[in-house]
């Protein structure tokens, strides 16, 4: 009896041992310590993550080819001479692949992330600028409308360093659990803010926030306030933190303190804190 029980024993496991070599050598399981999963090849051109609504790629080429319409250039600047807008065609189309035994320079990897989310950007990013949102938010006072939500999207030490008023700050790498806690109406207006601005991104995490509340089922206008809050305050705006309110001299924003010199504080000692 003791005899056939350690038989049967040892025929299941060779069987689950056969089962499992002949499924994981067909199945798609990459092997992360050696290229490409040994025979399987795991580099994909894919740009942009799968979603069906999301540009081909033969109208993400049409569109970097198409020069900024004039309507474009609004939602991205405002007024001409701002100063910045998104470089639409620096970006790669085709993902840089290591070859064999090649590791790939962080500029290479950069360069790969950039033609993910660059298309994603350009889809869903295109929203308004700021001067058109000061209008609805503050001036038409949409402020207090409950139908109306502005979510700021930077991190927390940066919404408390200072903030426009009225926004509800989300976690960007967490929209998908929070947003239907903070906006739980899918039929609202949504304006999707970050600290943006700059030529190399134009406002990515509005993009990729909107992009999300898309695929989660909101069917709202959805606005990615394009040139941030670096927008809000070289305009001049309000901000609000736990001072209070205030308004950012124009052309000072991440500027230096102009009326710190840093010779009045001589640092003669290792042990001396400098300011």
């Amino acid at each position: 009896m003791n005899k056939f029980k350690s038989l049967t024993f040892l025929m299941g496991v060779i069987m689950v041992l056969v089962f499992a070599s002949t499924s994981f050598a067909g199945s798609d399981v990459p092997n992360y310590g050696a290229f490409g999963g040994e025979k399987v090849d795991w580099y994909s051109n894919d740009i942009g993550a799968v979603y069906k609504k999301d540009w081909t790629k033969d109208q993400i080429k049409a569109f970097v080819n198409k020069p900024w319409s004039k309507e474009e250039k609004e939602k991205l600047l405002g007024e001409e001479g701002m100063g910045y807008i998104l470089d639409k065609q620096g970006f790669t189309m085709e993902k840089i692949k290591p070859q064999k035994g090649e590791v790939l320079t962080s500029k290479q990897l950069y360069e790969n992330g950039k033609a993910v989310w660059m298309p994603i950007m350009l889809q869903y990013g295109l929203g308004m600028n700021m001067k058109t949102f000061k209008k609805i938010w503050i001036d038409d006072g949409k402020w207090q409308d409950p139908k109306h939500l502005l979510l700021d999207l930077r991190m927390e030490s940066e919404f408390l360093q200072g903030h426009i008023p009225g926004a509800i700050r989300l976690d960007t790498g967490l929209d998908f659990w929070y947003l239907p806690g903070f906006a739980p109406d899918p039929t609202a207006t949504y304006y999707l803010q970050c600290k943006s601005g700059a030529p190399a991104d134009g406002g990515i995490r509005g993009a990729l926030v909107a992009r999300h509340m898309r695929m989660m089922g909101y069917t709202g206008e959805i606005y990615n306030l394009t040139d941030g809050f670096r927008g809000w305050l070289e305009n001049g705006y309000p901000v609000v933190n736990r001072h209070g309110q205030f308004n950012l001299v124009p052309g000072t924003f991440q500027k230096p303190d102009p009326y710190f010199k840093k010779d009045k504080y001589p640092k003669t000692e290792p042990y001396s804190p400098q300011p």
